[in-house]
């Protein structure tokens, strides 16, 4: 198309000598129309360069966003290929617990020794929570296979339609092509992709809060409670974490003095965080009436680093009397727990009037 011009000057043949006594005049009229003729041609050619240009920026904005939707799609498929080998390794740690629980059943009817029962019943325990990590994993992975589907489906209009374009720009009907639309079908698109992740989202942390509460040990068999005056002694001689927390709770509901108080302080730095939980709950019950003394444990157990701790204070400190809520509960308004979250934006919209009511119905229901 570059040679357009070259050609045509070359098809212009010289307008011949006229002689003295001929047709100068008509030989002049020539040259001038053919000089027009040439000049309205390279205004043609001007014309069909820009256009040409126009075309090419269009349809390099077309590659960009078809990258654009390639990348996505890639990271798409690599989410995917992660989740497949979770759900792998998930399946080995399964099998390699069965193994585990066939040896420990053997070992148990050999010795039957009190020891093997336990390591069993922790084997079982680990057994169903691979499988319900399994399944979690498994509802997960028709969603990721659905996205992927929905991203190869809009790169396949996407292409669709750069081919028609691109058919549309070399016929030279550059207008028929409606590019407004096309950009609108691609917006609503993405923000339809962006509503299915968030939903997706939210149906992971579902899942996930449902699954931690599934695979929560049961509580094994309480031992008989021993008398109201023995509770600090056999929460002393206790060794087994549910059983730490059963003595706990008894004694935040029995009150006391100084004695339980006491006794239940330490455990407020135990390591497993139900224990932690206990003795925060059974602390608020024994203090509920004097706030000043309560205070500084309930700003301690909102620094917990676990959720559920951080649960039981907010709920001990709501049902504590006297206690300036506003001040210790504000800082928890962003905590990265829903649940921690709901709780105190429930506590701290309720008006002062109404403020017991509503924190015992909240205690009531959590608890």
């Amino acid at each position: 198309m570059s040679h357009g011009p070259f050609a045509l000057r070359e098809g212009v043949t010289a307008p011949r000598r006229s002689t003295p006594t001929g047709g100068g005049s008509g030989g002049s009229d020539r040259t001038l129309l053919l000089e027009c003729r040439l000049e309205q041609l390279r205004g043609a050619l001007d014309e069909a360069r820009a256009e040409a240009d126009q075309a090419r920026l269009r349809l390099a904005e077309a590659a960009a966003r078809e990258a654009g939707e390639t990348q996505r799609l890639s990271v798409l498929q690599d989410e995917l290929a992660r989740a497949r080998a979770e759900v792998a390794a998930l399946h080995r740690r399964l099998e390699h617990s069965e193994a585990l629980r066939a040896k420990s059943q053997g070992h148990l009817f050999e010795s039957e020794g009190r020891d093997d029962a336990q390591e069993l019943v922790r084997l079982r325990r680990e057994v169903a929570a691979a499988r319900e990590r399994i399944a979690a994993s498994e509802q997960t992975t028709p969603q990721l296979r659905a996205r992927v589907d929905e991203l190869v489906a809009s790169r396949e209009t996407l292409l669709t339609r750069v081919v028609e374009w691109q058919h549309a720009v070399r016929d030279g009907d550059t207008e028929a092509v409606d590019l407004a639309e096309f950009i609108g079908s691609l917006r609503r698109a993405v923000l339809d992709l962006e509503r299915d992740n968030a939903l997706g989202e939210r149906r992971e942390a579902a899942l996930r809060e449902q699954l931690e509460q599934a695979i929560a040990p049961p509580p094994p068999p309480a031992p008989p409670p021993p008398p109201a005056d023995d509770l600090v002694a056999a929460l002393a001689a206790a060794k087994h974490p549910q059983d730490q927390v059963e003595l706990l709770l008894r004694l935040g509901r029995r009150g006391g003095g100084d004695d339980a108080f006491y006794a239940v302080r330490p455990w407020a730095t135990a390591e497993d965080p139900n224990v932690r939980a206990a003795a925060y709950q059974s602390l608020g019950r024994l203090l509920e009436r004097n706030p000043a003394r309560f205070e500084p444990h309930v700003r301690w157990g909102i620094a917990d680093a676990n959720p559920h701790v951080r649960r039981r204070v907010v709920l001990a400190a709501a049902a504590a009397r006297g206690l300036d809520l506003r001040p210790l509960l504000e800082p928890l308004s962003a905590d990265p727990d829903p649940q921690v979250r709901r709780i105190v934006h429930r506590i701290l919209r309720t008006p002062p009037q109404d403020s017991q009511r509503t924190e015992a119905g909240i205690v009531q229901r959590a608890s």
